[in-house]
Order: C-alpha cells, then sequence, then structure tokens
C-alpha cells in the first residue's frame, strides 16, 4: 500500500519479536504492536507516510485495524 502511493519511498522488513510488529519512519518509532494490542490501520500508515514525503515530521499511527479474529 505504501509503495502504491509513495512509489519513492524505501520500505523494509525485519524479523523481530515474536508477535511484534512495529513500524518506524526516519528513525522514529511510529506504531508498536505490542504496545497497542494489534496492527496499524494501514491505510493512516500509508497517509503518515506521504506526509513525510512532502517533508512533514512522522507522527504516530492511532487507528488500528478491525479484527476479525473472535475468541469464544
Amino acid at each position: 500500500m505504501i509503495k502504491a502511493d509513495v512509489p519513492e519511498a524505501n520500505v523494509v522488513g525485519q524479523v523481530g519479536r515474536s508477535s511484534s510488529f512495529e513500524v518506524t519512519l526516519n528513525g522514529k518509532l511510529i506504531f508498536s504492536k505490542l504496545e497497542q494490542g494489534s496492527f496499524p490501520s494501514f491505510k493512516e500508515v500509508v497517509v503518515v507516510v506521504r506526509h513525510c514525503s512532502q517533508g512533514k515530521e512522522p507522527c504516530e499511527v492511532t487507528e488500528k485495524e478491525e479484527s476479525a479474529c473472535i475468541l469464544l
């Protein structure tokens, strides 16, 4: 989604701790699944990346993805 909206973005994935998913932009952590308990809103991540590509500072992602998983 990032590359489709911001083709010049450099997107890198790394293996981390079990159950972790973190998004770092220009050296700043903008989302941590371990802290928030779910995945980030991928649409909001794209918006933040787009803003940074226009020279703005990265800000935290606050929205979360809706979970389709239900535990009974």
